[in-house]
């Protein structure tokens, strides 16, 4: 062996640990599995209607706090979900197979379908008191979420 050859092969050698190292190849340095995530899962928050009801009607939200408001029909009937200034400042984002409606404030209700989910992700920026309602004719469906510190 050349003495040209040790410190390229060392080189390599050194190389390959490190790489093993810090992508856990030995059960080493790895991210993926620290169990001290900086991205926590959001608070999942579930809405049932029926029977023309919202359950619950009262909801607790903490600032600053991942949520995902999941909004579950269990009524034949249509029903909309009008949360009233909850989302202003924030970005969110709706999925599901409701229909959401956007205005110059942002979301600002979601109709849904007879037996159908929608799923409304954001963080709450404000604190505060909001109402959210169904505003179908003939639907008298209220409730509040409030924002803490």
């Amino acid at each position: 062996m050349s003495e040209k050859s040790t410190p390229c092969r060392l080189l390599l050698v050194t190389v390959t640990i490190l790489t093993l190292a810090i992508t856990g190849g030995w059960g080493g340095i790895s991210s993926a599995s620290n169990s001290h995530s900086t991205n926590p899962p959001p608070t999942d928050i579930i809405i049932d209607v029926k029977t023309r009801k919202f359950e619950p009607d009262k909801i607790s939200l903490q600032r600053g706090q991942k949520t995902r408001i999941i909004l579950r029909n269990k009524d034949a009937e249509l029903h909309a979900f009008v949360p009233v200034g909850l989302f202003l400042g924030t970005t969110h984002n709706v999925s599901g197979n409701g229909a959401p409606q956007f205005g110059n404030e942002g979301l600002l209700r979601v109709l849904l379908p007879s037996t159908g989910q929608t799923e409304i992700s954001f963080t709450p920026e404000n604190t505060g008191t909001y109402p959210f309602l169904c505003d179908l004719p003939g639907h008298v469906m209220q409730g509040t979420i409030v924002v803490q510190d």
